[in-house]
């Protein structure tokens, strides 16, 4: 994993945007997203160092590409759905975690069994899209690819 990810990853586990740890830093927002996007290295002295301070890890840690941060599987869906679909695929997975979240809010599921409700529901997510992919209606594109009955 690379600095800009492992950048990303910490960043959106802190629960801190861009902009607000880009002005903790004393760098541009822009700087930020080169540096997350691994277009850029931080060249400015001690920035690795503020870096690594703020999350509290190593400066080895965050350069050193061999180390990777374990992501979660609610992370390692959204980056699946992020993948396949770009943004929007992204921003409807978010609402899809947001509405399953409310079935687990009951706490009478053990963590085995969301993980392996979750595991199903990602599926079903993922089958659908590909299906409404292959199926769908495309906006402009006419009645070319309309469903028939």
């Amino acid at each position: 994993m690379q600095l800009g990810e492992k950048i990303r990853l910490l960043r959106k586990r802190a629960g801190i945007s861009q902009k607000d740890f880009a002005e903790q830093l004393g760098i541009t927002r822009r700087a930020l997203v080169y540096y997350e996007n691994g277009q850029r290295f931080p060249r400015e002295a001690g920035l690795i160092d503020k870096i690594a301070g703020f999350f509290n890890v190593s400066s080895d840690f965050l350069t050193d590409d061999s180390e990777s941060i374990a992501m979660t599987k609610e992370e390692i869906f959204l980056e699946e759905a992020k993948a396949e679909d770009k943004l929007r695929g992204k921003s409807e997975a978010k609402k899809f975690i947001e509405t399953t979240k409310c079935l687990f809010a009951g706490g009478e599921l053990s963590e085995e069994d969301k993980d392996a409700l979750f595991e199903v529901l990602t599926e079903i997510y993922f089958d659908s899209k590909k299906k409404a992919k292959k199926y769908g209606v495309r906006k402009n594109k006419g009645s070319k690819n309309t469903p028939t009955d």
